[in-house]
Formats: structure tokens, C-alpha cells, sequence
């Protein structure tokens, strides 16, 4: 973890080392090129308790599950893993494959199924040219911690980016950013980022930008830049 100081709040956000940095930006390509093989692994896998589950650093595969398609989508993220040398040891038992990850981020990757909609946000940030920082601590003056999935870091505007793979969200979680910019003393913008949107909750009441994550990485981005952008200029005026 990293620490960087302001007058009004101070955030902790995580760093990779060679290897996860490296995991990570093959992994995104793959997501950003292949977005179908990614699609598939992500929700018919990674989300299926069924099909995958996790123990400390292990990812346990019930392999016998695996219908063609899915074994394809599985096979091109494993070696992806494997080229990367994030898997540290293998272990076929009983129609299951045990996958012993590099390090802890590694594994809370997969764990975590929203992670990869964060890492992506923030890698569209960075390729936009917006510093930005993802899994941040943000701690105002009056000692609030807030955790942000991604912070865009301007100087005179922050923007808080919230990230959602899931329909589990309630206005509670729009809430979170609200509440969030009241507390500091500068120019400040939140954003939803979510794959699958819904029509009862009412963001514009927060203040909140919404964009929807279609699979389609570069219109993600454009989208991305536009609202971002837009709301630099309308904050200037």
C-alpha cells in the first residue's frame, strides 16, 4: 500500500509488484480483445459456486463440469495465467484441478468478480492520460474512511468512481459517493460503472454520471472520456 497526502484527506491505495503488474496487463488485453472467451469464463465460472471456489491462494476447477465451450474460455485464462507464471502449482484430484496462485492479489482477482470491472476502469483512466489510483483508502479530515474502487486524481477535481459487476446495488451505495464529496473541501464528481444497469434507482438525485460496460472496450473508454471531460468543463465554469 501506498500513502499520498492532501490538506483536506489522505488516501492508501494498493501497488503490484513485476509479476501482478505483468498478470494484469495481459489479462486486461485478453478481456479488452477476446471479450466473449471472457464473458463466458466470467459468468458461467468465475461466478458459479458450482464450478469454482477458493481456498486461501487456491482456485479449486471442477473440471468434469466443464461443457466445450467453457473448458475453451477456461483453457485460454489458465495459460494465460501459466505464461505469466502466476500459478505456482497444479494439482488434478478427483475431477478437480487446484490452482496454486503467486501471491495474494492474484487470488483475490479471481475471488472478487468485480475486480476486473475496477482494474479495466482504471486502465481506460490511465490510457485516457487521467491519473488515477484503484483500491483506494480515503480518509477525510474528520478521520472517515471511505473505500474507492477508483479514484481519478486532477488536482483541483477528484472524481470517485464507483464499480458494480452485480445487480445487487441499492441507492445505498450511490449514497456512499454523495456523502462522500460533501465531506472535502474541493471540486469533486462520482461516477457509476456497472455491467448491468437498473431502472429504479435514481442517480442523477446523487449527482452521479452512469456508464454502462457492454463488452466493447474502446466505446467504454470513449464514453469514459466524454463524461469525465465534459464534467471538467462544466465544474470550471
Amino acid at each position: 500500500m501506498e500513502l499520498q497526502e492532501n490538506y483536506d484527506y489522505l488516501i492508501c491505495y494498493n501497488t503490484l509488484d513485476p509479476i501482478e503488474e505483468n498478470f494484469l496487463m495481459n489479462i486486461l488485453q485478453l478481456i479488452i480483445n477476446y471479450p466473449l472467451i471472457w464473458f463466458n469464463f466470467l459468468e458461467n465460472v468465475l461466478k458459479n459456486k458450482i464450478m469454482i471456489s477458493f481456498r486461501n491462494r487456491a482456485l479449486i476447477v471442477s473440471t468434469e463440469l466443464l461443457t466445450r465451450q467453457l473448458k475453451n474460455s477456461f483453457d485460454h485464462v489458465f495459460q494465460l495465467m501459466k505464461n505469466c507464471n502466476v500459478v505456482i502449482n497444479t494439482i488434478e484430484k478427483k475431477g478437480f484441478l487446484i490452482i496454486y496462485v503467486y501471491s495474494e492479489k492474484i487470488s483475490e482477482f479471481f475471488q472478487n468478480s468485480g475486480f476486473w470491472l475496477e482494474y479495466i476502469t482504471a486502465y481506460a483512466c490511465r490510457e485516457i492520460g487521467f491519473p488515477c489510483y484503484r483500491g483506494v483508502l480515503f480518509k477525510t479530515k474528520d478521520r472517515h474512511i471511505s473505500e474507492i474502487d477508483v479514484l481519478v486524481d486532477l488536482g483541483r477535481v477528484l472524481f470517485f468512481i464507483e464499480c458494480k459487476d452485480t445487480y445487487s446495488y441499492t441507492n445505498l451505495d450511490l449514497k456512499k459517493i454523495d456523502n462522500l464529496r460533501k465531506r472535502i473541501n474541493c471540486l469533486s464528481y462520482g461516477i457509476f460503472v456497472c455491467t448491468k444497469a437498473t431502472n429504479n434507482l435514481d442517480f442523477k438525485r446523487y449527482g452521479l454520471g452512469l456508464i454502462k460496460y457492454k463488452y466493447n472496450y474502446e466505446v467504454f473508454k470513449e464514453d469514459l472520456k466524454d463524461l469525465i471531460g465534459g464534467r471538467i468543463v462544466s465544474l470550471s465554469f
